[in-house]
């Protein structure tokens, strides 16, 4: 008699488990739907941020509240950052790689206590059997423990799915908006 119970007892927890990861990808997901209109139609007039590299191997960077004329530095990151009180903080990367064989596009979603609870990265890359566009998704519950990370990969730029080759790269992210690399410059403005 014991066996079943203790079926019983690991199948209900495992039932709850999923019951409550499933209501918090529902809650991203509502979360999501809500940031679009307002990704829409602010995003070109947010607050905006420009991370520069210089010198012989790049060793020095800094971020700017504008893009900066120089040729001798390399805008590899720009930085959109939308505040909604009900919604909490949206940011936008774009990263560039210094030998043009990728570019990385992250949609960052933070709540109201500024934690991170969704991203959406997307990545073109050459350095692939053909040219790919890599989509990742990744979701986190309020503990910020990674409760689904989806990958997809299509052939640039279309919604063709492709099985080729491609050299990955990690998500990065901070689990908190004030460890973002950005966040010290933003809050001296």
């Amino acid at each position: 008699m014991k066996k079943p119970i203790i079926l019983l007892t690991f199948f209900l927890n495992c039932l709850l488990g999923t019951a409550q990861e499933n209501s918090d990808i529902v809650q991203i997901r509502e979360n999501f739907q809500a940031w679009q209109p307002i990704i829409e139609s602010k995003l070109k007039t947010s607050t905006q941020f420009f991370h520069y590299a210089w010198g012989e191997n790049y060793q020095e960077d800094e971020w700017y509240t504008s893009e900066q004329a120089s040729e001798d530095k390399f805008l590899f990151q720009k930085t959109y950052i939308i505040e909604k009180a009900n919604l909490g903080t949206f940011v936008y990367y774009d990263n560039f790689a210094m030998s043009g064989d990728w570019k990385i596009s992250v949609d960052y979603y933070f709540d109201t206590n500024d934690r991170l609870y969704f991203i959406f990265w997307r990545m073109n890359t050459f350095q692939a059997n053909e040219p790919l566009t890599i989509e990742k998704r990744l979701y986190f519950n309020s503990e910020g423990e990674l409760i689904r990370n989806l990958k997809s990969t299509f052939k640039m730029n279309t919604k063709d799915e492709s099985t080729a080759g491609f050299a990955d790269r990690d998500v990065e992210y901070e689990l908190h908006l004030n460890k973002m690399d950005f966040y010290s410059k933003w809050k001296e403005e």
